[in-house]
């Protein structure tokens, strides 16, 4: 993948309808930070009240996220591959460490043995890790293609699935925390996105993330090994849903 001398806007309808959506997550994530510093604060300052932690660290996980977002909605309007790989390459690490700073952040503040989070911290701590997790085996692997893809993309799937399945409970259940809700908001894109561009080219869509990581692996071949079937086009669709449900409720219970 050479280096283009120039950058050019993609005419793509499915990255311009991506664009309002991650700056009205990045926009809402925001604000996500600042609601928990402004909780973690004055929970700090109540009588008896104690922090294992500054409370300014808890808003640093969104805001890193909320950076993210914006970036990934304008990188994702740049027509050439060079440029918008290495934006989502950057931006996938970056979202990966934040979900790893907010399993540590509950890890040490957030479940203590006095606690009455219980449940609901550990489902949050296990959706962040998994998230974080699943955000990197790609960097690790090569682009799967033929059969392989077929397989990778239900695991991924599933995998995906029981992240945004911890986090949707651990919301539910009323952990007080919203830095969780970013991993859960991923989810959702993830559902979104995924499922779009299965419904889009009717081909898995777990080999786009992958192929992220490979700067040399031309379109043409990448495009030439993934299985074509109108199934994907019906899985996309139900993935779909399940994005837009999720992104729902997670608006819903945070209003």
């Amino acid at each position: 993948m050479r280096k283009p001398e120039k950058i050019t806007i993609t005419t793509f309808w499915l990255d311009w309808l991506l664009l309002p959506i991650t700056l009205g997550a990045g926009w809402l994530t925001y604000h996500w930070a600042i609601a928990d510093f402004r909780l973690a604060l004055q929970a700090s300052v109540e009588p008896g009240g104690r922090a294992a932690l500054p409370p300014w660290t808890v808003a640093i996980p969104l805001v890193v996220c909320a950076v993210g977002w914006v970036i990934v909605g304008l990188g994702s309007l740049i027509r050439e591959e060079y440029y918008e790989h290495r934006i989502w390459v950057a931006v996938l690490a970056a979202w990966s460490l934040s979900c790893l700073l907010g399993a540590v952040l509950i890890g040490l503040s957030f479940l203590p043995e006095d606690s009455n989070l219980g449940l609901a911290g550990v489902l949050n701590l296990t959706g962040l890790v998994l998230t974080a997790i699943m955000f990197s085996l790609p960097a690790f692997m090569k682009v799967p293609l033929g059969a392989k893809a077929i397989r990778f993309s239900h695991q991924w799937t599933v995998l995906l699935a029981v992240c945004t399945g911890c986090l949707m409970a651990g919301m539910l259940l009323g952990f007080p925390y919203k830095f969780p809700r970013f991993s859960l908001g991923i989810g959702a894109f993830s559902f979104f996105g995924l499922g779009a561009l299965e419904t889009a080219f009717s081909t898995p869509a777990f080999p786009w993330l992958p192929r992220l990581y490979d700067f040399e692996m031309g379109q043409d071949t990448f495009f030439a090994g993934l299985p074509k079937s109108t199934l994907w086009r019906i899985e996309g669709l139900i993935k779909l849903v399940i994005g837009i449900g999720v992104a729902i409720t997670l608006i819903i219970v945070s209003l």
